[in-house]
């Protein structure tokens, strides 16, 4: 039996800031007029309404120092990996005993050993299972995350795996007067989602086909570089344009030549959503949850695509053989896609 996604859950900092508040704070700060003129304009976008942080104060996201920044990520992505996944298994009504596999994405900060051992003591799984982390796969980890899920269970009659996508992107926030690093500091959040992936006969979305496509001539257009030992975010203006590519490449290679009505396409931006949709002639209703992912909770980087399809299985009523098309592109550049299929 082809493995399939069924429970999703996700878990998110209580810190909720409305961009109008952050664009107050940024405008108190002793900033050049230049770097107040570019928060102004990102903060205002329409396209992200609302995001929420692992902070204890808001001051922390521009002035906190690199030791406080890394210590940061390991409490706060061990916190939000570990109620994302015990929500998720409490819902999929199983006891830790019955996870097979840990499988868990970040590219916001770097431990050794990873999340994985944080995160699996926490919730009791056994010592004997499968555990893998996936590092440096920047806003497109969870497709391939996934994909992995469904090779180790194609391997098994009847077993379970917990997936989680986590991120503390405002570990990664620096303050500098590079245009990228204003904009990732204005639409990038935390957040982490968790889904139990299964070759067990459940409803869910069956993953029917896996692509990828890594296009490293653009490498320097998206990608994280270190500075002064922090993570700094490079974001090419051209961007959008090689996302657009990169899908419409991918397409052809998985020879998908109609799209389904039902899309979880990661929203990067709603520059990226506006140009996807432009270049492919997308019904707008079909990237509703994924703008409006983006609207409440910013670009939480690998986690986005899970909240889709937790916002699609929560608004809607799938029938049998539902297709859907899941889609996520990142740091490389590097796009992803899941043909999936509702099963009852």
């Amino acid at each position: 039996m082809k493995s399939r996604i069924t429970c999703v859950k996700t878990a998110n900092p209580s810190m909720r800031k409305g961009q109008k508040e952050l664009i107050d704070l940024m405008m108190a700060q002793d900033f050049s007029e230049r770097s107040k003129k570019y928060y102004s304009r990102f903060l205002s976008d329409p396209g992200v309404r609302s995001r929420t942080f692992g902070l204890d104060r808001m001051e922390q996201l521009l002035f906190e120092d690199c030791d406080g920044s890394v210590s940061r990520f390991e409490k706060v992505a061990t916190e939000l990996a570990v109620r994302a996944g015990r929500q998720c298994l409490e819902s999929a009504g199983l006891s830790a005993e019955q996870i097979d596999g840990l499988i868990i994405t970040t590219c916001t900060g770097y431990l050794c050993p990873g999340l994985t051992s944080h995160v699996g003591q926490a919730l009791g799984i056994r010592p004997d299972i499968f555990i893998l982390d996936i590092v440096g796969h920047g806003c497109g980890a969870a497709v391939p995350g996934l994909r992995i899920a469904d090779q180790f269970l194609s391997k098994k009659e009847k077993a379970n795996v917990l997936f989680i996508a986590v991120e503390v992107s405002s570990a990664t926030f620096v303050h500098g007067e590079a245009v990228d690093l204003l904009l990732s500091n204005s639409i990038f959040a935390d957040g982490a989602a968790a889904c139990i992936v299964t070759s067990y006969e459940k409803p869910g979305w069956q993953m029917e086909q896996h692509g990828c496509l890594l296009i490293p001539e653009y490498r320097e257009q998206l990608r994280f570089k270190t500075v002064n030992s922090r993570l700094n975010n490079v974001l090419g203006k051209d961007v959008p344009q090689i996302v657009a590519y990169g899908v419409k490449e991918l397409l052809s290679r998985m020879q998908i030549t109609d799209l389904p009505d039902t899309l979880v396409f990661h929203p990067g931006g709603r520059l990226i959503l506006d140009t996807l949709q432009r270049e492919l002639n997308i019904n707008p209703v079909s990237l509703e949850a994924s703008r409006y992912i983006l609207a409440e909770y910013g670009n939480m980087s690998s986690p986005c695509v899970l909240y889709i399809l937790k916002r699609l299985m929560d608004t809607k009523e799938f029938a049998g053989e539902t297709p859907a098309l899941m889609l996520s592109y990142g740091a490389g550049v590097s796009v992803n896609g899941m043909r999936l299929r509702w099963i009852e």
